[in-house]
């Protein structure tokens, strides 16, 4: 039987911070998990997605807006509190793919594939679905988002 569970990268804030100082990563643009892949923050080896820890979170004092696969308590309070914003994305196995190595496609001569819902048990634990090619800007969180966070878990 295969095992169902995604293995996720984890990421500290303290190491997103010390790229951003070092000039890696622009911090005024969206940070996505293909960011953080060419920035080096994580290995070459991403399974399923990213997830995003509170490890140095003292080290980030100015707003960044993230796109990940999970995120710890600490680490979305860290960042909010400088002002910045963590959105929890879903990608499935292509769609994360085509995020990381959209140049494979085109060199395929395929099509970008088309962004992918969450399955049913991991709707909870997304705020958005993933859009290729990666985004650049953030984008605002929907009304229904926002509601959607704000209300407590039943």
């Amino acid at each position: 039987m295969r095992c169902l569970r995604r293995v996720l990268k984890p990421v500290g804030l303290g190491k997103i911070a010390k790229l951003i100082n070092a000039g890696k990563i622009d911090s005024s643009e969206l940070i996505t998990m293909k960011t953080l892949k060419d920035a080096g923050a994580i290995g070459k080896q991403i399974r399923d997605g990213v997830r995003l820890m509170g490890r140095g979170a003292e080290h980030v004092t100015w707003p960044i807006h993230l796109e990940v696969s999970r995120v710890t308590v600490r680490a979305k309070a860290a960042v909010e509190a400088a002002g910045g914003s963590v959105r929890r994305v879903y990608y499935n196995k292509l769609g994360f793919r085509a995020l990381l190595k959209p140049e494979w496609f085109e060199k395929k001569g395929r099509l970008l594939p088309r962004a992918a819902r969450p399955p049913p048990k991991q709707k909870d634990k997304v705020d958005s679905i993933g859009r290729l090619p990666a985004p650049t800007k953030p984008i605002p969180f929907s009304p229904e988002e926002k509601e959607a966070m704000a209300a407590p878990p039943a």
